[in-house]
Order: C-alpha cells, then sequence, then structure tokens
C-alpha cells in the first residue's frame, strides 16, 4: 500500500440520524490507512491513531455482534462501546472488522484515555479494510 485509503464507517437506517445530531455521524467517521498508521475516527466520540506494526491480527466478524461475548455482544449497541481494553465502534451491526493489537495502545474515549487491546469497527467495506490490514493477502 502506498497511500493512505479511506473506509467508511457503516451506519444503518435507525442510528444514522442520533449519531449524526450528536456529532458522530458518517462524515465525521471513517478508519484511514496509510502504510504507517490506522487512524479510526467516530467524530468527537472516539479517535485512535495506531501504529500499522502494533496490529497483530485483523478478521472479518461475519456472525456480526453475535460473535461477541459478554457486554458487547449485544445486537442492538452502537456508537462507541468499551468494556476491559476493547472498543466497539460502530453505526450498524454488520460489516464488522476484528483488529487485535500487540500490546495495548492509548487511545481517546470521547475526553477521556483509555488502553486498547482490540477495536472492532464496522466498515462499509469488510473485506476491503481485511485486505488493506493484511497486505500478504491472508488473515492473520
Amino acid at each position: 500500500m502506498d497511500s493512505t485509503t479511506t473506509f467508511p464507517i457503516t451506519f444503518d437506517r435507525p442510528s444514522r440520524i442520533p449519531m449524526t445530531v450528536l456529532g458522530a455521524g458518517p462524515k465525521v467517521s471513517r478508519v484511514k490507512v496509510s502504510p504507517s498508521t490506522v487512524d479510526v475516527r467516530l467524530g468527537w466520540a472516539f479517535h485512535a491513531t495506531i501504529p500499522r506494526e502494533a496490529v497483530a491480527s485483523v478478521r472479518p466478524l461475519n456472525g456480526g455482534l453475535s460473535e461477541l461475548r459478554g457486554p458487547l455482544g449485544l445486537s442492538v449497541l452502537r456508537g462507541v462501546n468499551y468494556w476491559r481494553g476493547t472498543a466497539l465502534v460502530n453505526g450498524a451491526g454488520t460489516g464488522l472488522v476484528e483488529i487485535t493489537l500487540d500490546q495495548p495502545k492509548q487511545v481517546h474515549l470521547g475526553p477521556l484515555r483509555v488502553p486498547l487491546r482490540r477495536l472492532i469497527v464496522s466498515a462499509e467495506d469488510q473485506s476491503g479494510l481485511v485486505a488493506a490490514l493484511n497486505p500478504r493477502g491472508s488473515l492473520k
């Protein structure tokens, strides 16, 4: 990958308007993948700049939120949800990509800084995001 590629975050119809009103809608939410960083933003509510070399694994969650255990597995969750080092950053319950880091990185959860070990994000181009983070073309 020679340049930056932007992947919009997916928003379903019920979440689009309320999240836009709250300043975290589609126009201010995206995943940017460059040769050196992965930059994820959901408006003011979440911002992470992760070094590419810190990405230990990436995989699609084709079963959606039902693949997750604990409180983040609730199918109704939208926006930014954080639990024990895992952030769910989504506007929909589909197109989810799980990114696991080799060690925790500090990210911005609204005005707070929290440690992140695993990020789950809803991407309009799920397979494109997975491929961009796996340049060798195989799932880690």
